[in-house]
């Protein structure tokens, strides 16, 4: 095996560090503008003519290029996919490989996990499409970031309703009362092994200029009071033996998730506690600290994989780019996830912020999955009138500017991507490039939720205008409408301009 493939991750040091800042540097001169995509839709389309209409529609220069859809927006309807001059397939009835890259075996001695067996068993899966893109793709000035987001769900894995990752189910996390939940721990040390060996294979056997990483998880708690239906993890012996070195005891943890669970279920039965929701929640942080602690160190493990990442690819290409996926819920509206882990703590983790910064689809997410879930329980003692109006106050939102409930289906305006850039900008005193993440034509349940393109033109620049150094259109392009694709490269080419 080649020796670089050896050099672990502490031992990129001074070399590393100094091409990542050479390139973050040259990459500032001019604005990173990268869209994410997934193999087949380029296969599909043709590669030269997929990138051509990519440069010549948005003022593409990176490809973020799905190597693994073990977590993606994979198995959608016709209807939310747009028409791009080549016959609309029903993705239901089409057959992919959860993983797009080849494997080398000689990566992972360390880890008893494996990704998918046969992958050339399905379509596309003969093509080599990462070594096959290289030659167009340079010779187009363009790049390529491997683009992973890490499997969060069994659901998500299984192919004929048998897990595609071997021994998954030995590292997924432990719930509150000792049973198996559908996630992997990530204090699991075999989990964690099995992504930096993954990372280690990519970068050691394909020319990648970055990858984009990520996470779409949150704590134990904010599932509990936000989102429902989650029986509080993690318990496993890795996570025990982890929070007992920061002084938390995990009887304590499980009695205070287990009132904390039971209070929610109550409510969401219609009961009320004599003192109200809100003290009666406070009292159990307060008599089980480690409520929060068990929480917080959590979102820590997430933090100590992203910084793994990074060194793996830096031992590899120091000058690769590693951007952070953020995903909407952490951008947007998960308090908790923000006061665990603020921008300013990923410093040190990567290259570049990729916060998720959908405008438009942010409307109904908020309204639904955020303002109406709480409702049921943590927030039932308010109108949703009143949680939209104390959300807009506490995420620094105007409602004179931002909609009402009425009318919070229709979106969110551009004014929220300047707002949430700047945050990001801000929060690490633009020492870490922003690369905003702009939602064009993202569906709703299953059906379209068409972008304008004046509202894209605008999202787009006014990224730009919060200190973002770059943008990345988003959430998949095959969903994009061209129109909505070129008014994204136009507000690229207005900010060239100025």
């Amino acid at each position: 095996m080649n020796r670089r493939n050896f050099i672990k991750s502490t031992a990129f040091g001074t070399a590393a560090l100094a091409g990542s800042s050479l390139l973050n540097a040259a990459l500032l001169k001019k604005p990173h503008v990268g869209i994410q995509i997934y193999g087949y839709n380029i296969l599909d389309e043709g590669i030269e003519t997929c990138l051509d209409g990519l440069q010549e529609r948005g003022a593409i220069d990176t490809l973020y290029l799905t190597t693994h859809t073990y977590y993606c927006a994979v198995n959608r309807p016709p209807q939310v996919l747009a028409d791009h001059g080549i016959p609309i397939q029903d993705e239901r009835k089409r057959r992919f490989p959860k993983i797009w890259v080849r494997t080398d075996e000689r990566f992972y001695k360390e880890t008893i996990l494996r990704h998918q067996a046969k992958p050339q068993d399905f379509e596309y899966g003969d093509r080599d499409l990462f070594n096959e893109i290289q030659k167009p793709l340079r010779a187009r000035g363009m790049n390529v970031f491997a683009r992973w987001y890490e499997p969060t769900d069994i659901n998500r894995v299984l192919v004929d309703g048998t897990p595609s990752i071997a021994n998954w189910e030995k590292v997924l996390v432990v719930d509150m009362n000792g049973k198996r939940g559908t996630s992997p721990c990530w204090n699991n040390p075999d989990y964690r092994e099995w992504l930096r060996a993954s990372v280690l294979d990519m970068f050691s056997n394909y020319e990648l200029d970055g990858i984009q990483f990520g996470a779409e998880r949150v704590g134990p708690l904010s599932e509990q009071l936000f989102r429902h239906g989650f029986t509080p993890t993690c318990f496993c012996e890795h996570c025990i033996s982890k929070n007992k070195e920061k002084g938390l005891d995990a009887e304590d943890a499980r009695t205070g998730y287990r009132d904390l669970y039971n209070l929610m279920e109550s409510l969401r039965q219609g009961q009320r506690p004599v003192d109200g929701v809100v003290t009666t929640v406070l009292r159990l942080f307060q008599k089980y600290p480690e409520i929060l602690g068990w929480n917080y160190q959590w979102i820590q493990a997430d933090n100590e994989i992203q910084k793994m990442i990074y060194q793996a690819v830096k031992s590899i290409k120091p000058t690769a780019q590693v951007a952070r996926h953020i995903d909407h819920q952490r951008s947007s509206w998960d308090i908790f996830y923000r006061a665990a882990a603020p921008y300013s703590d990923m410093i040190g983790t990567c290259d570049w912020i990729k916060p998720i910064l959908y405008h438009e689809i942010f409307g109904p997410r908020l309204h639904h999955w955020k303002l109406a879930e709480e409702h049921k329980t943590f927030a039932s003692e308010l109108t949703l009138e009143q949680s939209m109006e104390l959300f807009y106050a506490l995420f620094h939102y105007d409602k004179n500017v931002f909609p009402t409930l009425d009318k919070l289906d229709d979106g969110i305006p551009p004014k929220y991507v300047y707002i949430e850039t700047k945050r990001a900008v801000d929060a690490t005193s633009g020492t870490l490039p922003v690369a905003s993440g702009i939602g064009i034509d993202i569906p709703w349940n299953g059906q379209p939720y068409p972008s304008k393109p004046e509202s894209i033109y605008k999202a787009t620049l006014l990224a730009f205008q919060a200190g973002a150094k770059g943008v990345v259109a988003s959430r998949e392009y095959d969903e994009m409408q061209f129109v909505n694709l070129k008014a994204f490269g136009d507000a690229v080419r207005e900010n060239y301009k100025g």
